[in-house]
């Protein structure tokens, strides 16, 4: 697996360095609130999910700042046949500062050209609509509500919004 650097940051494999880094990113019920890994809520947990995921994962890697090379999340693609589902996470402090969408921008030459992806699809919850303006930024297409899920905590039912980015049209806007 190959580096992929943007202007701020190196996108690169997960290392076992960055275990401790990524734990307080996973350990931070804020940054995942909405995605698969909230369940993550203890050492034993966390440890058994680095070795057997995080870890020499072709589809899996850490975002890092090339000022001072610090983890400040990661980005993975979960394949389903030829379909890259993507999930992102990032530190608290780097929110609000576009590197989710330069990271994405930058990863799905990565996803179309490297894992052979035909379509590249994002989900999130319609409680945190920022990240559907993240994905409309990395240019991949809306295809509204496809999914309910309840919380746990709470027992509210929410809707799981999606967007895709196929090959084709991948191609196209590269054209452009």
């Amino acid at each position: 697996m190959r580096q992929v650097k943007t202007e701020r940051l190196t996108i690169r494999p997960i290392q076992v360095t960055d275990y401790e880094e990524l734990q307080s990113i996973l350990f931070d019920p804020e940054v995942v609130r909405y995605t698969r890994y909230r369940d993550i809520t203890n050492t034993e947990k966390f440890a058994e999910i680095f070795e057997q995921h995080f870890l020499n994962n072709i589809y899996t890697f850490g975002i890092e700042t090339k000022i001072d090379h610090k983890l400040i999340g990661f980005y993975e693609f979960h394949p389903e046949e030829n379909v890259g589902i993507l999930t992102y996470a990032l530190a608290q402090d780097a929110w609000g500062k576009g590197y989710v969408a330069e990271v994405g921008i930058a990863m799905m030459n990565y996803g179309f050209e490297e894992l052979n992806f035909d379509k590249i699809e994002a989900h999130y919850a319609s409680l945190n609509p920022r990240s559907g303006k993240v994905m409309h930024k990395m240019g991949m297409k809306d295809l509204g509500q496809i999914d309910t899920f309840t919380v746990p905590e709470s027992g509210e039912e929410h809707q799981v919004m999606a967007y895709e980015l196929t090959k084709d049209d991948w191609k196209l806007n590269q054209a452009v």
